[in-house]
Parts: C-alpha cells; sequence; structure tokens
C-alpha cells in the first residue's frame, strides 16, 4: 500500500495537482445535469438526516477549492503578498468555523 501511495506521489506532484485544480472549468461542471442531480441528492439525504456536520465538511472542502485556484497563479509564478494573505485568512477562517460547528456549537 505504502508504494502506492509513494507512486501517487511521484505522478501528482503539488505542481500537476494545483494545475488540475486551476484547469477546472466550472461553468460545465455546474451545469452538468449529473452533478445537479448528485448535489440536489447529497443536500436532501443530509438535511433528511440531519446530518449537517457532514454538509459544512463537504461546502468548507469546496470553498477551500475555490481559495487555493483563486490564490494560486500559472506555472511557478510570483505569488503576490495579498493573495498569500487572502490565503491565510480564508484557511484561518475556514478552520475556525469548523472547529466553532464541531465542537462548541450543539
Amino acid at each position: 500500500m505504502w508504494e502506492k501511495f509513494v507512486d501517487f506521489m511521484k505522478e501528482y506532484d503539488l505542481s500537476r495537482v494545483m494545475e488540475v485544480i486551476r484547469s477546472i472549468g466550472w461553468h460545465a461542471v455546474l451545469t452538468n445535469p449529473i452533478f445537479i442531480g448528485l448535489t440536489l441528492g447529497f443536500l436532501g439525504f443530509t438535511i433528511y438526516k440531519k446530518r449537517l456536520k457532514l454538509l459544512v465538511i463537504t461546502l468548507s472542502l469546496i470553498a477551500f477549492v475555490f481559495l487555493v485556484q483563486m490564490v494560486t497563479p500559472q506555472g511557478g509564478e510570483y505569488v503576490p503578498k495579498e493573495k498569500i494573505f487572502m490565503f491565510i485568512g480564508g484557511g484561518i477562517g475556514l478552520a475556525i468555523l469548523n472547529v466553532y460547528l464541531f465542537f462548541f456549537h450543539d
């Protein structure tokens, strides 16, 4: 199992993963009927079963992907410090929200 993980890490280094995230066509994804159906089914399931923590963590992961996509520059360019501060602030905000909802909120 460790060898599979190492092979995955060799094939998909961080720059490759970031390039895949940047190349996502969000309009095509959001207008796909299969995606809409799965999203509505997931929302219905989480609300019906009162699994709101699952919904929060899923939305936080989606927000983090949007944050990464917005902040990272195209292939090896310089990252301005404003974007670094935006990434740090957004990450801290998501972390605080999740910690509050998972540990302090009833």
